[in-house]
């Protein structure tokens, strides 16, 4: 179901994780390349490879989390997945996946609790000051999971301010 570029670009992310111990990758593709797509795909493939995984998928605005669930929904009917978002006034972390709304869950890392894996859609959104939203739930799920990792996918990657 995913083109060719999309999953080159999930075997060159599992490469880098193979050669690289620590360190948080960043995918950077076109818009309208299926970067929902490939969320689906490394979801599904992290929890039928290794049954335990936990996933956080954020993202900024509503239309993305609807977007990106709707892709897991058609890579994996049945996927485990919930949506953590006030604005689409769901708030599931039961699941093992859970895409949720960064707004919603910044200051909830106690409630998310332990999470192997985030990946990031938007991730030049992620700061670099220290205060900013991303930067605090990822720092609090961190000391929960020491050995968190976190995926970001941007076609922006450079930014002015960073």
């Amino acid at each position: 179901m995913l083109r060719e570029y999309q999953q080159r670009s999930i075997t060159q992310l599992y490469e880098w994780f193979g050669e690289n111990g620590n360190g948080n990758p960043c995918l950077v593709l076109p818009t309208g390349s299926g970067k929902s797509h490939i969320v689906a795909a490394l979801c599904k493939d992290a929890l039928q490879n290794w049954p335990e995984t936990r996933v956080l998928m954020l993202t900024h605005v509503k239309e993305l989390i609807s977007q990106n669930a709707e892709k897991m929904r058609q890579h994996w009917k049945g996927a485990p997945m919930g949506i953590y978002s006030a604005s689409l006034n769901s708030r599931n972390l039961a699941e093992p996946i859970t895409f949720a709304g960064i707004q919603s869950v910044r200051n909830k890392a106690d409630q998310i609790g332990y999470v192997d894996l985030i990946i990031v859609d938007e991730c030049h959104l992620i700061g670099i000051a220290e205060t900013g939203g991303y930067r605090m739930l990822i720092d609090a799920l961190t000391t929960i999971n020491p050995m968190l990792r976190v995926i970001g996918l941007t076609a922006t990657p450079y930014r002015l301010d960073h």
